[in-house]
Formats: structure tokens, C-alpha cells, sequence
């Protein structure tokens, strides 16, 4: 036989095994099975309430990492982690009045702390629910519920996910404190004569009522507790889309008619091709002075659109 004859064959040869060596390897996994909790940065995985309900529910994913499916079913148990919400709030926050609050545990239930991933499934997570009743959160605090996995029945854990940081957000209708809800104002103010224009901040309160500041006040980064409870209004949205407005802390509040058609919230009001969720607004305020008395009334017209995502 010739010498490029034997070469042609032995490169057939050759190229089989590989061949099957290749198929073989697609057949084992690829890297080390681990199991984690699923989280965003910091491990933090938020998601939001809404008040509408009583008690909903919302899950802890838990996942299988591996590029084939678990061959038997792991039982994964996790238990609460508050150390992790102290080493957050120490890394994240300068002052105490700062920091982020565990959820109080008469606000949340969990049935149970352990899941099972079902063997070869085609899905490589599990869902572990938590119940929250949110009546009552407050719109302005951070608030976590720290869990860290506990034992798996099989494999091994990534240390990296070990721990989530469920942050528990509220949201209703008309507004949302995860993704913080702002309304495009326009409008007027007396005493004196005061333009209103640009954003307002909205938000959640109970199923059919949001807080809001009077005026061009601004919410943000330096806002304090007595700022909130001095300059915010609450308005309740009733079954006929009527509004009423009262205060929510120390400041006086009356509502007027003078404009046609207002102290009513429009949820679709269209505007060419879109529709608009619209707050029309006709009312007085006076604020409380540090002195204990108040200043005089101004009055209000104002409409508040909502800013919708694209």
C-alpha cells in the first residue's frame, strides 16, 4: 500500500474517533452543577405589592446552574439572613436614619423555607412564595426580607448567590415606589400668583389613595420626615373616579369648585391617538409655621398627567 494511501486512512480513522469523543462531550455537563438564589446586584431582587389585595403573593427564585438538567430532584431549604441586611445598610448608608428596614414579621408569611427542583426538568428553577400584606408600608422606606440557602440535598452551592436581599415594594393604580411614579403638572397657585409646571412625584398609599406635595415642592434625596408630614396632601380616588383631598400631616386642606369638571381623576382621556391618566385638582392649603400658627390660604388648579414607559 501506498504511503498516501495509509495517511488517507489513518486521517478517516482518526477523524472517527473524534467524532464520537465530541458527541460524547456534549452528552456530560460542562461545568459544575451549583444551586443560587436569583438577584441583581448587590443580590438584591426587588419586586412589588400591589394593594389592591389583601395578602398577594410573590416568589424567591431558586435556580440550578449546568448546561444539562439535574439528574434527581434537590431539596434546597433557606432561612432568614438578617446579618446580610446589616452589612448592606453599613455599606450603603453614612447615617441610621438611612438605612433600609427589615420587613416586621407579622407583615409577611412563608409556608415553607424548602423547594424542590424536580429532576431532568426543562426548567432549572423553583419558586418559593411569599405572602406580604402592605396595607400600611410606607412609600418612603426600603424594606427587606434577607434569606440565605440553609442546605441542598445534593450539589454543591455558589457562595456568590447564597443570599438574596428580597426587597418587598408597594404599588396600586396610580402609582408605584419601585419605579417611582411621576405625573407632568400644569396649573396655577394664589398668594401669590404661582405658575405650576414640570414633574410630580406620586405615590402609593392604600388601593384607592396616593400622597403627593402641594405646589412646586420637590420630593427628593434631602426630603425629611417633617418636610413629608408638613407639605404632602393625600388624595383618595372614590368609585366614581371623584377625588377627595385631605392632609396628611399638619397642614389644613379645603377643597373648592371653582373650575368646572375638576376633583376628578380621568383614566383614559384621549389625546390624539393616546390615551392619558389625568388628576384634576381644585383645592386650598394653608401650611403650619414653626411658631404653631399658619399661613394664609392659597389655592389651587392643577393637572397631573401621567408620565407613561414607552
Amino acid at each position: 500500500m501506498k504511503l498516501s494511501l495509509k495517511i488517507f486512512i489513518a486521517c478517516i480513522v482518526v477523524f472517527g474517533f473524534s467524532g464520537c469523543n465530541t458527541d460524547s462531550i456534549y452528552q456530560e455537563e460542562q461545568y459544575k452543577t451549583l444551586v443560587y438564589l436569583l438577584s441583581g446586584s448587590d443580590n438584591v431582587f426587588a419586586t412589588s405589592y400591589t394593594l389592591n389585595e389583601d395578602e398577594p403573593v410573590r416568589y424567591v427564585s431558586i435556580g440550578c446552574g449546568g448546561s444539562n438538567s439535574n439528574e434527581q430532584d434537590i431539596t434546597v431549604t433557606l432561612e432568614p439572613y438578617p446579618e446580610m441586611l446589616d452589612k448592606y445598610n453599613s455599606l450603603n448608608y453614612d447615617y441610621q436614619s438611612e438605612y433600609a428596614k427589615l420587613l416586621p414579621a407579622d407583615r409577611y408569611e412563608i409556608e415553607s423555607y424548602s423547594v424542590t427542583l424536580p429532576a431532568k426538568s426543562n426548567y432549572h428553577y423553583a419558586r418559593l412564595p411569599i405572602k406580604v400584606r402592605p396595607l400600611g408600608l410606607s412609600p418612603d422606606s426600603l424594606y427587606f426580607i434577607p434569606l440565605r440557602i440553609k442546605s441542598v440535598s445534593r450539589y454543591d452551592v455558589n457562595e456568590e448567590k447564597r443570599d438574596v436581599l428580597f426587597r418587598v415594594a408597594i404599588e396600586n393604580d396610580y402609582a408605584e415606589q419601585l419605579v417611582p411614579t411621576y405625573y407632568v403638572k400644569s396649573g396655577s397657585m394664589t398668594d401669590p400668583i404661582t405658575v405650576l409646571s414640570g414633574t410630580k412625584l406620586v405615590q402609593p398609599l392604600e388601593k384607592d389613595k396616593v400622597r403627593m406635595f402641594v405646589g412646586n415642592e420637590i420630593y427628593g434625596s434631602t426630603t425629611t420626615v417633617e418636610d413629608i408630614e408638613r407639605l404632602s396632601i393625600v388624595v383618595q380616588i372614590n368609585e366614581d373616579n371623584s377625588l377627595t383631598i385631605t392632609p396628611y400631616g399638619s397642614m389644613e386642606v379645603e377643597m373648592l369648585d371653582n373650575v368646572n369638571g375638576y376633583n376628578r381623576y380621568v383614566p383614559d382621556l384621549v389625546q390624539g391617538t393616546s390615551k392619558q391618566r389625568v388628576f384634576y385638582l381644585n383645592y386650598r392649603f394653608r401650611l403650619k409655621q414653626s411658631n404653631g400658627t399658619y399661613s394664609g390660604w392659597r389655592e389651587v388648579e392643577e393637572r397631573l398627567i401621567r408620565v407613561e414607559d414607552n
